[in-house]
């Protein structure tokens, strides 16, 4: 398998917070822990066309895409699930709406679609 070097577009380093799934101890909910996962990404705002793809409440919302030859996951629900990704870019805490893994045997990569964590209640 191939992973891309993304040499034209350059790429980042950045912190990928990955949560590990939470389990019941004694009866009582315990959450998972953090660890922190080095990943190098091309990292971009979402395009005005593309945003307006978005449902409306989600628009004014700061979104970017991110490329990356390392797995980038979004929550997964039920036994043996997880938290979405986060990762914190220029002071703010973004976590992983949409991830999609294309594998097509050349040239293997994830594309995510990550928002800005709001600060406050919605």
């Amino acid at each position: 398998m191939l992973k891309p070097n993304f040499l034209l577009t350059k790429k980042v380093s950045i912190d990928i917070i990955r949560q590990t799934q939470g389990s019941y101890i004694n009866g009582d909910w315990v959450e998972g822990t953090e660890t922190t996962v080095p990943t190098e990404v091309n990292i971009q705002p979402l395009k005005d066309s593309e945003i307006l793809l978005l449902p409306e409440s989600e628009r004014t919302k700061e979104w970017y895409k991110l490329y990356s030859a390392e797995e980038l996951r979004t929550a997964k629900e039920g036994t043996g699930g997880y938290g979405a990704d986060e990762f914190i870019w220029q002071g703010d805490r973004y976590r992983v709406m949409k991830a999609r893994n294309f594998a097509m045997g050349t040239l293997d990569h994830f594309r995510a679609f990550a928002a800005r964590i709001p600060l406050t209640p919605n």
